[in-house]
């Protein structure tokens, strides 16, 4: 690889970096999907499973107090709360909190699966 080449490359991702430096927080996805600035989402069942576990260090680092928490995720057996409803108690308050439980197809299988909507009011300021 060329000098010229090296600096350009170079320039390139420093500029890549300062975009995301000067970007203001705002839109969160777990997922990686289109959100607003008013969202901090969580994903779906489907596509969250294996990242849920660190869900809370995301809401931490990415979204912010006033921001609607939006997520679903699979309700574990015996019936108990899904991390997606945990996370919710977490960063939500109590009153603030809608699940619905419905059933869902995935590979074939039928989950109960939780959907969560929520005002995140409890981070740290």
């Amino acid at each position: 690889m060329g000098g010229k080449t090296a600096i350009r490359r170079g320039g390139a991702v420093l500029a890549s970096l300062l975009i995301c430096v000067i970007e203001p927080a705002g839109a969160a996805s777990l997922v990686g999907g289109q959100t607003d600035d008013s969202v901090c989402d969580l994903g779906s069942a489907p596509q969250n499973a294996r990242k849920l576990s660190a869900a809370g260090d995301f809401i931490r680092a990415q979204c912010k107090n006033g921001q609607v928490l939006v997520g679903s995720g699979i309700v574990p057996v015996g019936g108990f709360d899904s991390e997606v409803v945990r996370q919710a108690r977490t960063f939500c308050r109590l009153v603030d909190i809608q699940t619905r439980r419905i059933q869902g197809n995935m590979a074939g299988l039928v989950m109960e699966i939780d959907e969560v909507r929520c005002t995140i009011g409890k981070l740290p300021t």
